[in-house]
């Protein structure tokens, strides 16, 4: 009889489901499929699963009615990079130390989801849809695939972002790779619903009034397809499925139009859907959640331990038949980028009920009574402010890490794809965790940031006069904030106007003279008017701020360059390149520099190793023909103008070089062609001009005609 009882129990057990079996561990031992999907710039109130009163998620709405969906969950912070960092690490930006999108990359340090399930037989891939996630900035730790390289370039020519129906299409065709049984981690990232909302037909024409909602309908299809795929493939039964966001977007609430300033709810409050394995009934939980407990609870269904780092809570525990007691949890959250505005940070905590915001004047709301935060009960609840104060500095004290995050130099061309995503600025953030309370308060600048904005997006559209006129504004009313000053330079260098361009730049040096960039830029503005005296000067106190700074090592020899000092920019590049040996710009000016002292030999050297550390410099193959020619290996010559065209078809020196060849191999038609192309791109080039009259010449001669 024993037997039998205990044969009907296990039968019992198993009928349970999940509860039970995640109890005894057999489920996790089952668990050998985790997807996790990121929808950037989500709210979740957009969700029609969440409420939202037009069908925009019919994908996620199915998907949902078989999960575990949670109703109240926030992001640690509104910016894409950091927010991601912590959905990976499931740790705050405190601990793992990135603040801001631009000039930031996640320190070794931290441990992300891909790195624990590794060693665990998993293989992990990611398809991330824009820039700012770039494997540059850290976040392929752990990943065997880290697809970050665009074949359909969505919005600008930088190459900065794609659509997520090529996010999707990866993602389908990496999925039936898997071997029967193959454990695997699929992160997907999908930046659709990010500024601008142009989303494509026909999702355009539906949501035509609310081009936001468009671009979430639009995701939310690219979504289905890889459901689709996993149900194809007998694989979505028993896939941990999990869709979530980094942040939300304010929309105007509170006068911020997109996202990163504020932490209102707005910016802050995102989805979190768990498709459990093998479990179809659906259920909501309203307790207070955080993206940073996605790594616990999956460390805690497939069965591994979770890092010692990570103070993220297990949500497995909602995923039983019985609600949990609450147990007044405090989340975190913060935006650091007012400090850019020479404003206070803001630092919030956030329960079940209450949210305090540490900054000038700090801010209380309750979010049961008062969801869109319109009233603040700083005065009203003075002693629940202190409370929630008190458990903000607890917060700060066990997480607060220096050394966490790497910083990191962007070049040119990462500069343009940032600004093409709509991230520019001449300076990252401070991190600002003190309670002074002397500063400028976020709230009285968000007009400032909001001007910022639009003309920031002037800049991205070319539209200088527009821009212009905004920051002239801007100056009126902040005339001590060197960035609108630094902007205006930009501007003027845009607009030809160097002069006005160094005026910028000398009064933003005046307010703020320890700036690395302002140096660099007055460095080549003055190169640019003749004034090399000026521009050595500005390039060496750059070098003061930053000793191994690459471009302003360039840029110091090119100074030298300028002025004919051979000897000195030949001596400065060689104690450079003992600094930073690596850098192809500091061996194509030396290359240069050798070049014009006619020491030929060293200077194919010098740019031969430039372009084994960057072949793509087009430049470089253009000069290094020139310095083959110089020493009479024409056909190598000819090769190199051709790899320059090749990278570059516009370079008219290149043809100008490819014209002179031919004319000396007596190849005159050639020779013509490649003066006239030459001309045809830059028609004021007087040397090409001269070259084409003279090969002319020489064919008439020849010809008779």
């Amino acid at each position: 009889m024993w037997r039998l009882w205990a044969f009907l129990g296990l039968l019992l057990v198993v009928a349970a489901g999940g509860v039970l079996l995640l109890r005894s561990g057999i489920f996790r031992k089952q668990v050998r499929r985790v997807v996790l999907i990121s929808i950037d710039t989500c709210r979740a109130d957009y969700l029609s699963c969440y409420g939202y009163p037009r069908r925009t998620t019919p994908n996620i709405d199915r998907l949902a009615r078989q999960s575990v969906l949670f109703t109240n969950v926030i992001t640690p912070i509104p910016t894409t990079l950091p927010a991601h960092c912590s959905m990976l690490t499931g740790t705050i930006p405190p601990y793992h130390g990135v603040h801001y999108n631009i000039g930031y990359k996640l320190g070794q340090s931290n441990v992300t989801l891909a790195e624990i399930l590794r060693p665990e037989g998993f293989t992990t891939a990611a398809f991330i849809s824009a820039f700012v996630l770039d494997s540059d900035f850290g976040l392929d730790q752990g990943f065997e695939t880290y697809n970050d390289s665009f074949e359909e370039i969505r919005r600008n020519v930088f190459g900065s972002e794609r659509r997520g129906g090529e996010t999707s299409r990866l993602a389908i065709e990496w999925l039936p790779k898997r071997d029967k049984g193959e454990k695997f981690f699929l992160f997907l990232h999908y930046y659709d619903p990010h500024l601008a909302y142009e989303p494509p037909e026909p999702f355009a024409s539906e949501f035509a009034d609310n081009l936001y909602a468009g671009e979430i309908a639009y995701t939310d299809c690219c979504i289905g397809l890889v459901i689709d795929k996993l149900k194809e493939l007998g694989l979505y039964d028993s896939t941990l499925i999990i869709i979530t966001s980094d942040h939300g977007e304010m929309l105007g609430e509170h006068g911020e139009e997109d996202h990163g300033y504020f932490i209102y709810e707005g910016a802050i409050k995102v989805p979190l859907v768990f498709k459990l394995p093998w479990r179809t009934e659906g259920k909501k939980v309203d307790d207070v959640a955080d993206i940073t407990d996605i790594v616990p609870t999956v460390c805690g269904i497939v069965g591994v331990d979770v890092p010692p780092a990570v103070l993220a809570k297990d949500l497995s525990v909602y995923f039983e038949s019985r609600q949990p007691g609450r147990e007044g949890r405090h989340l975190y959250c913060e935006s650091m980028m007012p400090t850019r505005y020479n404003a206070s940070s803001l630092l919030g905590v956030v329960t079940d009920r209450f949210k305090y915001i540490q900054t000038t004047r700090p801010e209380l709301y309750d979010l049961v009574e008062d969801p869109n935060e319109t009233n603040s009960l700083i005065e009203q609840q003075p002693h629940q402010a202190r409370i929630l104060q008190d458990r903000l500095k607890q917060i700060l004290e066990q997480t607060v890490r220096t050394g966490a995050s790497e910083s990191v130099e962007l070049d040119r061309q990462a500069v343009k794809r940032l600004a093409s995503l709509g991230y520019i600025g001449s300076d990252n953030v401070k991190e600002d965790y003190d309670f002074d309370q002397s500063g400028q308060d976020p709230k009285d600048l968000i007009e400032l940031h909001t001007s910022f904005y639009r003309a920031r997006t002037f800049l991205l559209e070319e539209k200088y006069e527009k821009a212009k006129s905004i920051y002239q504004e801007l100056l009126l009313q902040q005339p001590q904030f060197y960035e609108i000053h630094f902007n205006l330079a930009n501007i003027a260098v845009q607009q030809n106007d160097l002069a006005a361009a160094a005026a910028h730049l000398a009064e933003a040096i005046r307010l703020e003279p320890a700036r690395y960039k302002l140096h660099y830029n007055m460095g080549l503005t003055c190169i640019s008017l003749g004034r090399f005296e000026q521009a050595v000067n500005h390039f060496t106190d750059s070098l003061k701020i930053r000793p191994a700074e690459p471009e302003a090592l360039v840029g110091l020899g090119l100074a030298l360059l300028s002025e004919g000092r051979f000897d000195q920019a030949i001596d400065h590049y060689t104690k450079a390149l003992e600094i930073a040996p690596d850098v192809p710009e500091l061996h194509s000016k030396l290359g240069l520099a050798l070049y014009q002292q006619g020491t030929i030999d060293d200077a194919i050297k010098h740019y031969t190793k430039a372009l084994e550390i960057d072949p793509q410099l087009f430049e470089v193959h253009n000069n290094l023909g020139m310095a083959l020619a110089e020493s009479g290996k024409l056909d190598e010559a000819i090769v190199c103008f051709k790899k320059a065209l090749a990278l570059n078809p516009q370079l008219a020196e290149a043809h100008r070089n490819l014209g002179m060849v031919s004319a000396h191999q007596g190849k005159l038609d050639e020779a013509i062609a490649h003066f006239t192309e030459a001309l045809r791109i830059r028609p004021d080039y007087p040397d090409a001009r001269r070259h084409l009259t003279d090969v002319l010449n020489r064919r008439a001669e020849r010809t008779g005609h």
